[in-house]
């Protein structure tokens, strides 16, 4: 489940248009990406899906780009809640 939740909010990010600048929102939300990343050992699989919506959230005009990386950073930290603890 938690692996369709991370590639459905991955997939939600697939527009593509052109931006000069990664919006404060979206360094963030790449923050956190990285962190659950280098956490998970399931979730480096998904490393080249996060590569690639990375690369077009950088690429999405500025007015496009944050609120796209405002709505996955929710519901990245509602992925993180809602995955088992350690």
């Amino acid at each position: 489940m938690k692996k369709f939740s991370i590639a459905i909010m991955l997939a939600c990010l697939s527009s593509a248009a052109m931006a000069a600048d990664v919006s404060p929102s979206c360094e963030e939300y790449f923050k956190q990406i990285d962190q659950f990343v280098s956490s998970s050992p399931q979730a480096e699989a998904m490393k080249a899906q996060y590569d690639t919506a990375k690369k077009q959230m950088s690429e999405m005009p500025s007015s496009t780009q944050d609120a796209a990386c405002k709505q996955a950073s929710e519901m990245m930290k509602q992925a993180m809640e809602n995955m088992p603890k350690k």
